[in-house]
């Protein structure tokens, strides 16, 4: 299972834009652990440098 960003392959310290219009790099995920979870993404926000964890279509993606 591999990570899309926007519809193109994801690749860890890409930068990213958040439904919020926050710029962040992505910088890891954990892939769905069973058919009804989405499985969570790892991104930095770039102007507070907050680390968070988050559903992937916070930042447009999906598990496919």
């Amino acid at each position: 299972m591999e990570l899309y960003v926007n519809g193109k392959l994801a690749q860890k310290g890409q930068e990213v834009t958040t439904f919020r219009g926050e710029k962040a790099i992505l910088t890891g995920w954990k892939e769905p652990h069973k058919t009804s979870s989405t499985g969570k993404v790892y991104i930095t926000k770039i102007k507070t440098g907050y680390e968070g964890e988050y559903y992937p279509s916070v930042i447009n993606a999906k598990f496919q």
